[in-house]
């Protein structure tokens, strides 16, 4: 039996889904990489500025300024997490990235197979992409501009490249 259009769109929607998906963790890892690496280099230097204020005998309101923005960047870099969701962002997007393959291949085939073979391989990827990414929200940020620029690229990309299937 053919494939009915709801699975045609079903695969369609799980296709653009994965990649959007797997472009949104690519770009947040390098995102969150860059902003601890912002605030880590803004801590080194607000501990430098104190330290050469003290030294140069600078007035105390100086290095206390810069001994405050030094703490205050110091704790965002601890409480951020930066580092650590960077690197969960870096394994979600690998994960999605395979699945994301999966859904490629799937929609390739999209004529070739039959309704029940579709619907299957349709419930098996989406079942595997709810369980890699069902910690994801709470682990890591949602940035909502980062996820609207990722679902007009993958939108695009689907739109150009694969829609004649």
């Amino acid at each position: 039996m053919p494939p009915t259009d709801d699975t045609v769109r079903l695969i369609w929607e799980g296709a653009i889904g994965a990649d959007r998906m797997c472009r949104y963790y690519g770009y947040l890892s390098e995102r969150l990489t860059r902003l601890g690496e912002m605030v880590a280099i803004g801590t080194v230097s607000f501990s430098g500025g104190a330290v050469l204020a003290v030294l140069n005998h600078l007035p105390d309101w100086i290095s206390l300024a810069a001994l405050a923005a030094a703490a205050v960047a110091g704790a965002a870099l601890v409480i951020g997490r930066f580092q650590e969701k960077a690197a969960r962002s870096v394994d979600l997007y690998r994960q999605i990235a395979r699945l994301s393959a999966d859904w490629e291949d799937l929609w390739s085939g999209v004529y070739e197979r039959d309704e029940a073979e579709l619907r299957e391989a349709w419930r098996r990827l989406s079942r595997q992409q709810q369980a890699i990414l069902e910690r994801a929200p709470a682990e890591v940020p949602l940035w909502e501009g980062l996820a609207l620029r990722c679902q007009r690229e993958a939108d695009e990309y689907w739109t150009q490249r694969h829609a004649s299937a």
